[in-house]
């Protein structure tokens, strides 16, 4: 990863290639070794922004045998490695780049027009929300109040999540908010409401940054000896609906049980296994009702089940230990940081915040407001 926070100052295709470069130095590998490319590749106009693949290969003059992209939103990088690991596999790529980026002046990242972002974020919901507009805090704040409805879910539990993720990000020295210092629940309590429920520390960070994951086989990587290979030993998707008016519940979500299901099933581990996770946190709803959907816990129970410090570093299970989207970074695809954390954590590199004797991790991410999601299981070799 890069620095994260205000890189509007520098190029996106700068910004890109040292990311880039970066994760292939720390893998042991050079440009000339990628044969895979999963999302886009430098910032580009017209042609060059639709054919990443040849865009890519412009700048190394290594043409690529496989590229592919995945429609899940800001965790489509993420949910892309199930794709590079298939075509790994079946011998269609031998070395796949993930990356991520969100530097400079590009539109929805620095100086966006606040009309036009409510209007864009409207298109995905029904066709009501066409006409009189949406944010997506608006969009969570009505899956917080339908579960408090339907649960009892409290908002104090909800704040909990963003408490135990502010401590990760105090020991993260690439986090934007760790230098602010921890929070209390009385601090997220006494923030300023956004869109009640939720105030403004329940809500993710705005920011820019850089991230990107290398891809190979296993044994390419033992055979290196520079790192303990983490293996993607399961993951899946689930496609659940598109206008939120069509959701069978906004209370949970049938897409997250389908991928995690699937994950767990190709990995054959159970829930009871995974040491750390790492779960989409937009806003803290999201990681109370994606671990439920995820099933970590019944539905209904997640608000029990973050109590207590559970979600934190030391806890039964610690979320996103590197401060999540709430306080490490929210920039571009920012799922691929989930997978980035997880990595650290199963090779034992987290330095203050490691969980001890990590062996699986699980990561889970959505795009939109829930309408897709993905799930993978990772595991120390």
């Amino acid at each position: 990863m890069t620095k994260q926070g205000d890189l509007s100052d520098r190029l996106q295709a700068d910004v890109y290639w040292e990311v880039v470069k970066e994760a292939l130095d720390d893998a042991g590998l050079s440009l000339s070794d990628v044969d895979g490319l999963i999302g886009s590749a430098p910032e580009g106009l017209g042609i060059r922004a639709s054919l990443p693949g040849g865009a890519f290969t412009d700048f190394t003059g290594n043409p690529l045998r496989f590229h592919a992209t995945t429609n899940i939103g800001a965790s489509a990088q993420s949910a892309g490695m199930g794709l590079a690991a298939m075509a790994i596999a079946h011998g269609l790529a031998s070395v796949v780049v993930i990356p991520t980026v969100a530097a400079g002046q590009a539109p929805g990242y620095a100086g966006a027009d606040r009309n036009d972002a409510v209007a864009r974020m409207a298109q995905l919901g029904s066709p009501y929300e066409y006409l009189w507009g949406t944010t997506r805090v608006a969009d969570y704040a009505v899956v917080a109040r339908r579960h408090m409805h339907e649960y009892g879910t409290t908002e104090e539990q909800l704040a909990e999540i963003a408490v135990a993720q502010r401590l990760g990000a105090t020991l993260n020295p690439l986090s934007v908010n760790g230098r602010r210092g921890e929070i209390t629940i009385e601090d997220v309590m006494t923030s300023r409401p956004i869109a009640e429920p939720l105030k403004l520390l329940d809500c993710c960070l705005v920011n820019q940054g850089a991230g990107c994951v290398v891809m190979t086989r296993a044994s390419d990587v033992r055979a290196q000896g520079k790192h303990v290979p983490v293996v993607m030993l399961g993951w899946g998707e689930g496609h659940g609906y598109l206008d939120p008016c069509k959701a069978p519940s906004l209370a949970g979500f049938e897409g997250g049980r389908v991928a995690a299901d699937a994950a767990f099933g190709m990995a054959g581990v159970t829930r009871d296994d995974i040491d750390v996770a790492g779960i989409s946190d937009h806003f803290t709803i999201n990681v109370l009702v994606e671990l439920e959907d995820a099933g970590f816990c019944a539905k209904g129970e997640g608000g029990a089940f973050v109590e207590n410090q559970a979600t934190r570093i030391g806890g039964r299970l610690p979320v996103n230990t590197d401060g999540g989207f709430l306080s490490n970074s929210h920039a571009g695809s920012c799922g691929l940081f989930t997978t980035i954390e997880l990595v650290r954590q199963l090779r034992h590199d987290a330095g203050p915040r490691q969980v001890e004797g990590a062996q699986l991790g699980y990561a889970h991410g959505v795009g939109g407001v829930s309408q897709v999601q993905y799930g993978a299981v990772y595991g120390r070799a």
